[in-house]
């Protein structure tokens, strides 16, 4: 597996001229929430890359090629070895310049979440340790990483197990087995 390109915080000025826009426009995006950010031990505003990818194809922005250049990173979490084996083929073949990397259970996921800044998760829902539903509410509460996309997946297709892991803010459900092809519209429906 490839390493992740690091995430890039940016700050208010540099976001101004990749927006074209004036640094308090930037401010204003922050203040309003549209744009995920954190402040430095300094007292400055900061927004991860990926964040501003984000709110650009939203708004429908030009995108330059210092954010379009920007390797679009999977995480695969399923606690079966040949499930996410699969799922990585799968996704290998549709996105071959893709960094993908996986994680077994619900804290190991976490772990990765905040260094890989993934664009979209698999994410199984029946995990050891920290379960699906849990790591999407996690995902949702923490403004760094809410804009990232969830596809749940489970062997285990009750209307509520999907209700809940969808309540909990997944994205997409799709249930176990599943063909190539499933996987690979929902992807790309997300990714959109």
């Amino acid at each position: 597996m490839e390493a992740a390109n690091s995430p890039k915080a940016l700050g208010t000025h540099d976001i101004a001229r990749i927006c074209h826009v004036t640094p308090p426009t930037v401010v204003r995006w922050i203040e309003e929430g549209k744009i995920p950010s954190f402040t430095t031990g300094g007292g400055h505003r900061r927004v991860w890359d990926k964040d501003l990818l984000v709110f650009m194809k939203e708004h429908k922005m030009a995108i330059p090629p210092e954010l379009a250049s920007q390797a679009l990173v999977f995480l695969v979490v399923d606690d079966e070895e040949q499930n996410r084996k699969y799922i990585i083929r799968v996704l290998q073949s549709a996105y071959p310049e893709a960094v993908i990397e996986e994680a077994v259970d619900g804290f190991e996921a976490g772990h990765k979440l905040h260094t890989l800044m993934p664009a979209l998760i698999v994410l199984d829902v029946q995990l050891p340790k920290l379960n699906g539903i849990k790591v999407c509410e996690m995902i949702r509460n923490d403004p760094g990483l809410r804009n990232i996309r969830i596809l749940a997946i489970s062997g285990y297709n009750e209307e509520d197990a999907v209700a809940q892991v969808l309540k909990a803010g997944a994205n997409a459900f799709l249930g176990k087995p599943f063909p190539m092809q499933d996987l690979l519209r929902n992807v790309k429906d997300l990714l959109i």
